[in-house]
C-alpha cells in the first residue's frame, strides 16, 4: 500500500538520499553529491510549491513529485511538475500515486489549466506513464543538457484542462513612428527604472510580452539591478531608452545555454533596426565571450514580425506550447525557438 502525503522537514535526508542516486540523477537537472543542506535550503525556500512523498507500509519514503505554481502573472494558469522515484521503488506504482494526487490538486483545487514537465527524450520509462496521464509532447528541446558526457535533447509535455477560450485579438494600432535617428547600446542602469517602466506599460509592448497593465518601477527592479551573470543591453537614442535585451545564463548541467529574457522595442521605435542590432550585441556577446552552444527564447505565436526576426539570426522552432499565456481575457499559444552552434 502507498500513502501519498505532504513532505516535511523530517523527509529530506530520505529524498536527498533519492536525489542522489544514479539513475535518478540521470533524468533530473541534479549533480553529484547533492548535500543535505542543499536539499533542505530548497525545501525551506518556499513559494508557490507542493511537495508529496509516497509512503510504503513501513513509512519509507519511495518518491517525491512537486507542483509549483507560475509566479508570472499571466501564466498563474500553469503548474510545473517534477517527479522522482528511489530506485528501488520502480515499477511499484509510485510514480502513478504520485501524480494522481498533484492532477487532483491541480484540478480541483488550484483551478490550474496548462500542467507542463520537462523530461529527457531518452526516459522511455517516464514519457509513457506521463502520455497515459493526458501529456503530450509540445516540444523538443535540443542539447538542453549534460546527461552522461553529453549534450541530451529534452521533451517539453504539457497536459490542458479542455474548453479554454482562445485570444486572436490583433495587436493595438501603432502609433506615429518616431523621426529616424542614431541610436546607441549601452548596459541598462539603475536609473533607466522610470522608462523602462514606461515602455513595458505600452499596449503594443504588453501585447506581445509578459506584462501586465500598470506595471510599477518596483517590478522592473531584476532589470535594472539584475542578478550577477544576467546580460544586459538597452539602445538609446538622444537619451531616450528605446529598446532593451536580457540574457540569462543557465545553470549546473545547463551552463552551455542562454535564455533570451526580453527583446523589446518601443512602440513608436518599430522599423529603424533597434531590434535586430539589440539581438546581435547579445548574441555576439554569447557566441564570442560567454562560448554559449544554446541560446533558446519564447514567443508569443502570433508575433510573426519577432518570429522572422529570429530565424534570420539562425534560431528553429523547437515547439508550441498550447494555451501558454493569458492575453485579453483568454489564452494564447507560444512557441519556443533555439539556435544551436
Amino acid at each position: 500500500m502507498i500513502t501519498i502525503r505532504a513532505t516535511a522537514a523530517a523527509d529530506m535526508p530520505a529524498i536527498n538520499r533519492i536525489y542522489n542516486q544514479a539513475s535518478v540523477r540521470r533524468f533530473t537537472l541534479g549533480l553529484p553529491f547533492v548535500s543535505l543542506g542543499s536539499s533542505m535550503q530548497f525545501f525551506k525556500s518556499g513559494g508557490p510549491r507542493t511537495s508529496l512523498v509516497a509512503c510504503g507500509p513501513d513509512g519509507a519514503v519511495l518518491g517525491e513529485a512537486s507542483l509549483t505554481r507560475c509566479e508570472a502573472a499571466r501564466r498563474a494558469h500553469v503548474g510545473s511538475l517534477g517527479l522522482m522515484v528511489a530506485e528501488e521503488a520502480r515499477r511499484r506504482g509510485v510514480g502513478r500515486a504520485l501524480l494522481n494526487a498533484l492532477l487532483d490538486l491541480a484540478d480541483n483545487w488550484l483551478n490550474l489549466h496548462r500542467l507542463e514537465l520537462g523530461v529527457f527524450a531518452n526516459n522511455v520509462a517516464a514519457i509513457p506513464l506521463y502520455e497515459a496521464m493526458g501529456f503530450a509532447s509540445e516540444a523538443r528541446l535540443r542539447h538542453y543538457a549534460m546527461q552522461d558526457g553529453v549534450l541530451a535533447d529534452c521533451h517539453l509535455m504539457a497536459r490542458l484542462r479542455p474548453g479554454l477560450a482562445v485570444d486572436d485579438s490583433a495587436p493595438p494600432p501603432r502609433p506615429s513612428p518616431a523621426p529616424r535617428q542614431a541610436f546607441t547600446l549601452r548596459a541598462i542602469e539603475p536609473e533607466d527604472g522610470p522608462a523602462l517602466t514606461a515602455m513595458m506599460n505600452l499596449p503594443g509592448v504588453r501585447h506581445g510580452t509578459l506584462a501586465t497593465p500598470f506595471l510599477t518601477e518596483e517590478s522592473r527592479k531584476h532589470l535594472t539591478e539584475p542578478e550577477a551573470g544576467i546580460q544586459t543591453i538597452a539602445a538609446v537614442a538622444q537619451d531616450k531608452l528605446v529598446g532593451v535585451a536580457v540574457l540569462k545564463p543557465g545553470k549546473g548541467r545547463r551552463l552551455h545555454s542562454a535564455y533570451l529574457s526580453a527583446l523589446i522595442v518601443h512602440d513608436e521605435w518599430h522599423g529603424q533596426g533597434i531590434g535586430r542590432a539589440l539581438l546581435a550585441a547579445m548574441l555576439e556577446t554569447a557566441d564570442n565571450w560567454l562560448g554559449l552552444s544554446r541560446v533558446s527564447l519564447a514567443a508569443l505565436a502570433d508575433n510573426h514580425h519577432a518570429i522572422r526576426l529570429y530565424e534570420s539570426f539562425g534560431f528553429e522552432m523547437e515547439g508550441r506550447l498550447r494555451a501558454d499565456v493569458f492575453r485579453n481575457g483568454a489564452y494564447v499559444d507560444g512557441v519556443t525557438m533555439a539556435r544551436l552552434l
